[in-house]
């Protein structure tokens, strides 16, 4: 009696896993080295490809792709993000390409050279070449070896986001992505210099259809212990966020979530960043013609 109890639980327990295993994602990365040639050394990039890629049934589909800094780290809650969006039905599937930037992480992400008396040419204020990097040698690989369309999608953290929020500015690479997520951007870098590059350049706001999405995180205990640093930090995303929605062509999301700390708010901001990305896919949200209609 015991035997059989016991096969039938480990029957039910199969059934159960079985049932809810397709609610299961399961991070198998394709890993990349890039040689040094725009860059001065090596870099290592990560592609996750979504479910059934390699279907018979999918041999003619192409995917949109999602392009994140920081990928050693970032790879995984973002994949998941992805995963579950695309699982309750707010984005389509889509190539995750997460490039490592923990090397030289400083020098790649920010766009110049802050006179603070120690950041050097050396070891900032790189992120043109950096993005020069990622249109010329890693999009054209990715484009080159997997089944890929032309809606992509930037997305960086921190000095990521800040690195993101450069990439709009860039004209060299602004065009390569339709879609734009900077999660708790670092635009007070350099007294914000790139939130005043923004404002002197908002015609491009107003000329391109982009979607932007960014989103801040503001916990009353960071407020509290770091008063300026964080200040300065807040505004200079709050001056970002609200250039976004004044202008008339580039659709521009803007989040605060209270309550959460720089890291804490990853979660959330991917899974919204997402979502705000692919609103209109397969092209970019046009503000004007929304306006219009």
């Amino acid at each position: 009696m015991h035997v059989l109890i016991a096969i039938l639980l480990s029957v039910f327990s199969f059934t159960v896993f079985a049932n809810y295993e397709p609610f299961t994602y399961k991070h198998e990365p394709i890993a990349h080295t890039f040689s040094p040639n725009i860059l001065a050394e090596s870099k290592n990039v990560w592609v996750a490809l979504p479910t059934g890629y390699h279907a018979p049934e999918n041999k003619n589909k192409r995917y949109p792709v999602v392009y994140i800094t920081d990928g050693a780290v970032y790879q995984f809650i973002t994949a998941e993000s992805m995963w579950f969006a695309n699982m309750v039905g707010y984005i389509p599937q889509a190539i995750l390409v997460a490039i490592d930037t923990v090397e030289h992480r400083a020098r790649d992400l920010t766009p110049s050279v802050p006179n603070d008396g120690h950041s050097t040419d050396l070891t900032t204020g790189k992120s043109a070449i950096f993005q020069d990097f990622i249109k010329q040698e890693v999009v054209s690989f990715i484009d080159q070896n997997y089944r890929t369309n032309d809606f992509r999608v930037l997305a960086g953290h921190s000095l990521g986001g800040l690195f993101t929020m450069t990439a709009v500015l860039n004209p060299e690479i602004q065009d390569t992505f339709k879609s734009y997520i900077a999660l708790d951007p670092s635009m007070w870098w350099d007294n914000a210099a790139t939130v005043n590059q923004l404002e002197q350049s908002f015609g491009l706001l107003n000329s391109k259809a982009f979607n932007i999405y960014v989103a801040a995180a503001h916990n009353q205990n960071d407020a509290a212990n770091d008063t300026a640093d964080y200040l300065a930090h807040i505004q200079a995303i709050a001056r970002t966020g609200h250039m976004l929605y004044a202008s008339n062509k580039t659709t521009g999301t803007y989040d605060v979530f209270q309550d959460e700390t720089h890291m804490s708010m990853l979660h959330q901001g991917l899974y919204k960043g997402l979502r705000a990305a692919f609103k209109c896919y397969p092209t970019a949200c046009d503000k004007s013609i929304q306006t219009n209609n």
